[in-house]
């Protein structure tokens, strides 16, 4: 497809500001048993952290992410830290317009128009985990369902923090990196988008955090707080 030199630029909004906080829904308890039989409770709070300029204009990138050579990219990070007073597990659910993103059952980014990419050093065993096998850090399909959000289509991307977040700590790696527009998308294909979702497409975070003690992995103590992926919607 030739590249009309003339694209329009357009606004990717964050929603920062609508971004949602999950903290843990379990009851956890620590005590201090003394004569008076006083008891104290912990708490699991947690901070979306995001590195991401409001209104940043999306025109189409050059060059290869893969090799790093990529313009015209995006930056946003995204991480988590533990803010309460037990130590955490954690997750982060991001939602894209599926307009935008090529989803299930292919998975071909080549016909997406718009691209999202994490640092290669952000996956591995204790970090971040986009895939649906546990135990097989990214091995197997996307940890990946669909949901309606506000009368748009979002694929979205589940991605968890194997390693307990002590208090205090924020997750060394981010679950996200950068986003940018194809290469190949034209003027005419920008129109059809707006149509959809307007001039500021919005790309949606949500984290969720748990707590850690009683569970073998992030994965059960998640599962366990808040459900499967998919079987409910983070964003009501």
């Amino acid at each position: 497809m030739k590249l009309n030199k003339k694209i329009a630029t357009l606004s990717l909004v964050a929603a920062l500001a609508a971004t949602t906080i999950i903290g843990g829904t379990m009851a956890y308890f620590t005590d201090t048993d003394s004569e008076d039989n006083v008891f104290t409770t912990g708490n699991v709070d947690i901070e979306l952290v995001e590195n991401f300029e409001q209104n940043s204009k999306l025109i189409p990138a050059t060059g290869s992410a893969q090799n790093g050579t990529l313009e015209n990219g995006v930056t946003k990070e995204v991480s988590v830290k533990n803010v309460g007073t037990e130590d955490a597990y954690v997750r982060v659910h991001i939602a894209i317009p599926n307009v935008l993103d090529n989803g299930d059952p292919t998975f071909d980014a080549s016909n997406n128009v718009l691209h999202f990419n994490y640092a290669t050093d952000s996956i591995g065993v204790g970090k971040w985990d986009w895939s649906n096998s546990t135990g097989a850090p990214y091995e197997g399909n996307w940890n990946y369902y669909e949901k309606n959000i506000d009368g748009i289509d979002y694929n979205v991307y589940v991605v968890t923090y194997e390693s307990k977040l002590a208090t205090g700590v924020e997750t060394p790696e981010k679950a996200m990196h950068q986003v940018y527009l194809d290469s190949k998308v034209t003027n005419d294909d920008i129109t059809k988008m707006k149509e959809v979702l307007g001039d500021e497409w919005e790309i949606k975070v949500v984290a969720e955090g748990t707590q850690a003690a009683g569970f073998d992995d992030a994965y059960e103590a998640l599962n366990t707080a808040f459900g499967t992926p998919g079987t409910y919607n983070p964003w009501e």
